[in-house]
């Protein structure tokens, strides 16, 4: 009974003392990042649209280059970026409405698409800029 006792302090002694010890500081060999990511400039929408985008309400609805698209809402990104949710769709055919988001560069003043984490590489649905 004494060795049973002992045995079970011992094993909550233990517990505790692997509770109470910090990790181990692990410090990477690589950085993930050399520098800040830029926009490359390849998603930037057409400046006709840069006015629409950042003037139209919630609601609003166009066409351009045979994409009709309509205005959501908008709200700022963790980034501090000024975004909007857009809903794209193609006329020519008749494909269903894709949602996109757009977010305004604070330095160039143009908005560019958002790539999606999940891409639907079945239907690209662009403004063909």
């Amino acid at each position: 009974m004494k060795k049973n006792c002992i045995v079970s302090l011992s094993a909550i002694m233990l517990v505790l003392i692997g509770c109470a010890s910090s990790p181990p500081v692990i410090e990477a060999s690589m950085p993930l990042l050399d520098q800040p990511v830029k926009s490359i400039g390849e998603n930037v929408l057409p400046t006709e649209l840069n006015t629409i985008i950042s003037q139209q309400p919630q609601g609003y609805a166009g066409v351009y280059n045979d994409v009709q698209f309509t205005l959501g809402k908008q709200y700022f990104s963790a980034l501090g970026k000024q975004c909007r949710e857009v809903f794209l769709s193609d006329m020519t055919n008749n494909s269903g409405k894709q949602r996109r988001i757009i977010c305004k560069d604070n330095q160039s003043v143009q908005w560019s698409i958002i790539p999606q984490v999940i891409d639907s590489k079945d239907n690209p649905i662009d403004f063909g800029a």
